[in-house]
């Protein structure tokens, strides 16, 4: 998709939207020790983790309202747009919801930009908008098949981000692998997370049919690679990215076995065929070729340091609901907050 000519811009002050969330803490402190000014914007509904960072501060507030935080975008330079309700259990619970937040609120962020000056914006995508791939790779230009409400969500808001019609800061689209991996804002409804997790403090892990596809990505690289984004010099097309490593897409039965190599003695129990439709493998090739990325961390690291944390005697609450996207998303619903 063709757009403006961008201006070049040296980047030093960056909005984070979800800057509390699981991805976003981490961002929070990888923008701040590569020495840029970080407002941090969250509403404060799923996660309290405000982390003395130098460089970054806070702000409360919902993407839904840009009224009550938008003259924080006076002097930024960019924005990482992640704030959103992640996850297809926890877009469930309240699909309006989840539509509005993720799809309404990256407009009402793209025209606050606009209103401000704002050159670029890097937004959290997914790579489950492809659905499945029916045994190939999905690269960018892969038709896009989401069998999901956040997946949906995801989409059109890249619809609307690459419109000629927005008018707006220079997208550069991140779709995610799944992320994994030790965050400040935990989070165990992540398949790595939470079948190591269950390995450890019970002994076994359950696996849903086995032979789906997954690529994973570490939070941590994540991070690395939105910083890599803001750091690209703009041009005249908007960029999109997978964002992940091509030897980082896993069996769901391959990634159990792995788990169970780092965790001796602990079994999988195999609940038949996974009602999840998704099954998707992802080539990687172009980040690594246009922002030479490439990711620190594997899948094992992950698994090594998460069975570390839990024997020092971290996360023995690891089913507690405040590690859980869906679980939150219910008790937000029950207290009425929309």
């Amino acid at each position: 998709m063709k757009r403006p000519e961008g201006k070049k811009m040296k980047i030093t002050r960056v909005l984070v939207t979800g800057g509390q969330g699981y991805l976003g803490s981490l961002v929070n402190e990888t923008l701040s020790r590569s020495g840029l000014e970080v407002v941090s914007l969250d509403s404060g509904h799923v996660s309290d983790t405000r982390a003395a960072l130098p460089h970054v501060t806070y702000e409360q507030g919902d993407v839904l309202e840009p009224a009550s935080w938008q003259t924080a975008l006076a002097n930024v330079d960019a924005v990482v747009h992640l704030a959103a309700i992640v996850g297809d259990p926890a877009c469930g619970v309240d699909e309006d919801l989840a539509m509005r937040t993720n799809y309404l609120g990256t407009i009402r962020v793209v025209e606050a930009c606009r209103r401000f000056g704002v050159g670029r914006i890097v937004f959290a995508s997914t790579c489950s908008n492809y659905g499945s791939t029916e045994g190939g790779q999905a690269d960018v230009w892969s038709p896009l098949n989401p069998q999901s409400v956040y997946a949906q969500t995801k989409v059109l808001a890249e619809h609307y981000l690459l419109s000629p019609h927005a008018n707006g800061p220079e997208p550069c689209i991140l779709r995610f692998a799944t992320l994994y991996g030790l965050s400040p804002r935990m989070r165990f409804d992540l398949a790595v997370n939470i079948m190591t997790a269950s390995a450890v403090a019970q002994g076994h892990l359950v696996v849903h049919g086995g032979s789906q596809w997954r690529p994973f990505l570490h939070v941590r690289d994540a991070a690395s690679a939105i910083l890599k984004c803001l750091h690209t010099k703009p041009g005249s097309t908007a960029a999109v990215y997978n964002c992940g490593s091509n030897n980082e897409n896993y069996l769901i039965k391959d990634l159990a076995e792995l788990i169970q190599q780092e965790v001796p003695g602990s079994v999988a129990d195999v609940l038949g065929e996974s009602l999840d439709p998704r099954n998707y493998r992802v080539d990687f090739s172009l980040i690594r070729q246009a922002l030479s990325f490439t990711n620190r961390f594997r899948v094992v690291d992950g698994i090594r340091e998460i069975r570390q944390a839990m024997m020092n005697g971290a996360y023995e609450d690891y089913l507690s609901p405040r590690y859980s996207n869906y679980l939150r998303a219910l008790d937000l619903s029950k207290q009425g907050v929309s």
